[in-house]
């Protein structure tokens, strides 16, 4: 009873399984063994059917949720892949919208810029404090100001452009050997086609137009490892090295030129040592060059023609060796007090306190105290003297250098305020202006005129800056760029252009025009 039990009940819930042969046969062997294990191997067997019909069951509904599990991670990971492109074009594009803003800034700038008057610079040279014994400048802006105008040399100004365009003519006209040639510049010339330049000078001063060449490129912030022009200022500075003998004088002697030359490439050689952060290689050349000055000075006194001294003095060569030693003392070469006291000296004799006006030597024909500046026997009819104010220029400005501004803060204050000031009226009463039949042009006068005021501020430098931007701006050659001329400034009509030639008129003229970051303010602004 208990079997047919068992059996109608597994026939009865286990439709699928009804093949009798498999019944009967089951059947026969469940009789001829015992209960229990038969039980056992039924329940075994039910066990394994249903394990895997569960199984089946199973793996079949789970493979569709497998599937979209996967399916989106893939757009997902494509949809990430482009950001990174973009963030490296930004990076990209952000120094070109910086160099742009910058260029805008400097198309709106003029000489009204005037020097480093917050002392900020934001320039690639020296940032140390600077204000030493004598004074000779001040503040975090460097000595030299802001080389290059504010934004670099790629200046967009009226000025500006007139910088660039000079720089490019003596780059054009810079012999191979790296020297600037007075009197045959012209084989230089890039165009066969037009014009040769002219306008020679006087083939004695070739070490001292180079000079001034250098300082005119190194004022637009060229040196020779940086900026546009930098192979022109290396080949320079070289060749002024090779011309310097073993006792450290620059060129030849050749008269009154020798010591004009010679300080002038010593100012190109320390500013060059300078911005070389003090190369070993510019050292003792620097050094040699300033023993040379120190030598040739008159006892308490300062400078004339000779490298020998003789008891002879002149403010225009004593000007010329102050800035010298100036550039030195920059670089930290060690220059004693008495140099500067001994300039003073000849400045003080040489000035009439009543006019304020400096002559130029109490040598023969040198008119003394109070004079006006000398000129060749031959040219004093077509330049005269009294047109020109230039010695007292030289003056007011190597005094402002000189100023100890530790002690003076403001130049009301300084004990030869009355003197300085009378000089500077001086200056803004002989205002330039491009004047060829009258005599009137004399780019010496205007170089220091211009930097002196520049110095002193106020209403006298806004009226010499108006003049001087109307005086060489418009009479510079720019009418076509694939000209011999381009850039230059004719000499004829100055009253030094004979001696210096176009070299000189161009680079004395730029040296003009980049005044207002050639050096920062003594006093700062005002």
């Amino acid at each position: 009873m208990a079997e047919e039990y068992y059996e109608e009940e597994y026939d009865t819930h286990r439709h699928w399984d009804n093949e009798v042969s498999f019944n009967d046969v089951l059947a026969e062997q469940l009789k001829k063994t015992p209960y229990l294990i038969g039980s056992i191997l039924v329940h075994g067997i039910i066990g394994i059917l249903i394990s895997s019909w569960i199984l089946l069951s199973s793996t079949t509904s789970e493979v569709p949720e497998i599937q979209m599990a996967q399916a989106p991670p893939p757009p997902e990971v494509e949809e990430e892949e482009p950001p990174p492109p973009e963030e490296i074009e930004e990076v990209i594009e952000e120094p070109v919208l910086q160099d742009t803003e910058l260029d805008e800034v400097v198309e709106q700038e003029t000489l009204e810029e005037t020097g480093d008057p917050d002392f900020e610079s934001d320039a690639p040279f020296d940032q140390d404090a600077w204000n030493n014994d004598v004074g000779l400048g001040g503040g975090g802006g460097g000595k030299y100001g802001k080389r290059g105008g504010r934004g670099g040399k790629r200046g967009g100004s009226a000025t500006e452009k007139a910088v660039a365009a000079a720089l490019k003519w003596l780059s054009d006209h810079q012999d191979g050997d790296g020297f600037w040639d007075a009197d045959e510049f012209m084989y230089q010339d890039k165009y066969d086609d037009k014009p040769h330049s002219d306008g020679t000078g006087n083939s004695v001063n070739d070490v001292g137009l180079t000079g001034l060449a250098l300082l005119a490129f190194q004022g637009n912030g060229n040196t020779m490892s940086t900026g546009k022009y930098k192979e022109n200022v290396g080949r320079g500075i070289a060749w002024l090295k090779n011309e310097q003998d073993d006792e450290g004088l620059i060129g030849e002697e050749v008269g009154e030129s020798t010591l004009y030359n010679h300080s002038v490439a010593t100012m190109a050689l320390g500013e060059a040592y300078y911005f070389s952060k003090q190369s070993p290689m510019l050292r003792k050349p620097m050094k040699n060059a300033i023993k040379v000055i120190v030598k040739a000075r008159n006892p308490y006194m300062g400078w004339r023609y000779d490298i020998e001294p003789t008891g002879a003095n002149d403010s225009s060569i004593t000007g010329w060796m102050v800035f010298a030693l100036k550039t030195a003392q920059d670089s930290k070469i060690k220059i004693g007090k008495d140099a500067y006291l001994g300039a003073e000296e000849v400045f003080k004799s040489l000035t009439d306190a009543n006019t304020g006006r400096t002559g130029y030597t109490f040598e023969a024909n040198g008119g003394g105290m109070g004079s006006y500046p000398s000129r060749r026997t031959h040219l004093m009819d077509k330049f005269p003297g009294h047109k020109s104010e230039a010695l007292s220029a030289v003056s007011l400005l190597c005094r402002i250098f000189m100023t100890d501004t530790k002690k003076i803060k403001n130049w009301k204050d300084h004990p030869q305020y009355e003197i300085l000031l009378k000089q500077a009226d001086l200056l803004k009463a002989r205002l330039p202006a491009w004047d060829e039949k009258g005599g009137s042009i004399d780019m010496y006068y205007w170089y220091y005129g211009t930097f002196a005021l520049n110095q002193w501020g106020g209403d006298h430098w806004k009226q010499w800056k108006k003049a001087i931007e109307k005086a060489l701006v418009p009479n510079q050659h720019l009418s076509d760029e694939e000209d011999n001329f381009y850039g230059s400034w004719d000499p004829q009509w100055a009253a030094w252009g004979e001696d210096g030639g176009r070299v000189y008129s161009t680079a004395i003229c730029a040296l003009i025009l980049e005044v207002y970051y050639r050096y920062a303010r003594v006093m700062g602004a005002r």
